[in-house]
């Protein structure tokens, strides 16, 4: 029997979740590290600190076939993947493929944005000479996520969508690159219908089923640093109680 445990700093994994659901029988542990939420705010060795605890603490209490630390933020700032880990990456050698007017935007945390990972990433995907990246600090959208705020006041979301996408400038494919932020692909896509929104969810979901297999009874059990994101789940439709589960005996 596969399990894959996915973890990240609040729900925004969810949409890995949904994507390895969708084509795998696996049986899945989620783990939303509240309490270390965001990680997008996080020193390089805050956040270092806070995943390799939490990676011990997922693999001595659950023993899964595969780990993915379902944010961008460690994946492009600290050195995660291995064979029983894996990361989430901005889909750039895609992105290249659609756009038309060679103008891509990473939508990202605060900390991906300002950092050399994200201009050494861009640089080791050798983009043909005519495509620009541009990174665009997404914070505020992953806090509309994380907090329910896209669930409980849409109409200010919206807003902070219309912020955010106004700084794409002449942009015509954008990943979504926090992986709070495919909650809010119909709103982007409303907003800015002439813009190719990237999930990489599906990429992510196709390398662990690769890795672990489809055997499994298609379970999901949640647990989290902090269960006051059960409401939140529960506005989104996920019926599931979460267990309130903490790594700080690692620190």
């Amino acid at each position: 029997m596969a399990t894959i445990a996915v973890f990240d700093s609040g729900l925004g994994s969810l949409s890995i979740v949904r994507a390895i659901r969708a084509i795998c029988a696996c049986d899945i542990i989620y783990y939303a590290d509240t309490a270390s939420h965001p990680y997008g705010t996080k020193s390089v060795a805050q956040l270092h600190k806070i995943i390799q605890r939490t990676l011990r603490g997922i693999r001595d209490t659950f023993g899964p076939d595969l780990v993915v630390v379902g944010s961008n933020t460690p994946t492009l700032l600290l050195n995660i993947e291995d064979g029983a880990t894996l990361g989430v990456w901005p889909p750039l050698a895609e992105a290249a493929c659609l756009t038309k007017t060679g103008h891509i935007v990473v939508l990202a945390t605060r900390s991906v944005v300002r950092s050399d990972a994200l201009s050494r990433f861009i640089r080791s995907t050798n983009l043909p000479k005519n495509i620009s990246v541009l990174g665009v600090d997404a914070s505020d959208l992953v806090y509309q996520v994380e907090s329910g705020r896209f669930l409980t006041q849409p109409q200010q979301c919206r807003m902070s969508v219309r912020r955010t996408l106004n700084k794409l400038g002449r942009a015509d494919v954008c990943t979504l690159s926090s992986t709070h932020l495919p909650f809010l692909y119909d709103i982007m896509v409303s907003e800015r219908p002439d813009v190719a929104f990237m999930d990489p969810a599906r990429t992510v979901a196709s390398r662990a089923v690769t890795i672990v297999g489809q055997t499994g009874t298609n379970s999901l059990r949640i647990y989290a640093s902090d269960t006051q994101i059960e409401q939140n789940l529960h506005r989104l439709g996920i019926t599931q109680n979460v267990s309130q589960l903490l790594f700080d005996t690692y620190d």
